[in-house]
């Protein structure tokens, strides 16, 4: 059995998978499958069934990641909504100090970087069971100090979501199809965030949330964690 030493509980640990990489999701609902303690619920990159599911099962760990970062802080404290019962471990290539810090404060029991072994996911999930007083942390320590010490404007989910689009040059309307929201919608967050940045235009806010760690790298960017190692998320011998 991997994940170290096994941990008896009176039941199988259910978890529910949500995570936008398909074979990822696939090979890691496999993985878990095989540990005889762990019973896996459900495993969707979409978050309206991710929701259903965690409504209807309970699940006792969520097991979570998103396309980007306000999309993780937008499922996480949708999944705390819906199952506060849940125990939430955050699975990410992203490891930027504002989501770290987000996800913190939004009460995360485990926030674990995508180079990690698979054994350390599931201890993590075991001891997020048996311990859930406590937080399992497994990523740099600049992005947790930088979290502890980041001192600046906090943005809602979907105004993380919103300037992370105009980061990538996309218009108020392209934003909107992609968000899936009105126009008028975009534009009054927009004037949330550059009220709470003190920007005075588009490229101001971008540059001020980059000050201040808010708007995190594009995703897959070079330099965000450390090189996967053997038996990692990454690596095709994981199944």
């Amino acid at each position: 059995m991997g994940g170290g030493e096994y941990v008896a509980i009176n039941s199988a640990i259910t978890v529910l998978v949500v995570d936008d990489q398909g074979l990822l999701r696939e090979t890691l609902c496999e993985v878990l499958a095989k540990e005889l303690d762990i019973e896996v619920v459900g495993g969707t990159a979409d978050s309206e069934t991710a929701v259903r599911i965690a409504t209807e099962k309970r699940p006792d760990v969520i097991l979570l990641d998103g396309p980007d970062a306000g999309g993780i802080v937008s499922l996480l404290a949708e999944m705390k909504r819906v199952s506060p019962i849940s125990r939430c471990i955050v699975l990410t290539s992203c490891t930027h100090p504002a989501l770290v810090r987000e996800a913190l404060r939004l009460r995360v029991s485990a926030f674990l970087a995508k180079n990690v072994m698979r054994e350390e996911v599931i201890t993590a999930i075991r001891s997020v069971v048996v311990h859930p007083d406590q937080i399992v942390l497994s990523l740099p320590t600049e992005s947790l100090v930088a979290a502890r010490d980041q001192d600046g404007p906090r943005l809602s989910a979907r105004e993380l979501q919103i300037i992370e689009n105009v980061a990538q040059g996309m218009s108020n309307g392209q934003i909107a199809s992609r968000l899936e929201i009105t126009e008028a919608t975009v534009k009054r967050h927009l004037r949330n965030i550059f009220d709470k940045l003190g920007a005075v235009s588009r490229i101001d806010a971008v540059n001020k949330a980059k000050s201040v760690l808010i708007v995190p790298p594009p995703r897959g960017r070079p330099g965000r964690t450390a090189a996967p190692r053997a038996g990692a998320f990454s690596v095709p011998s994981w199944s």
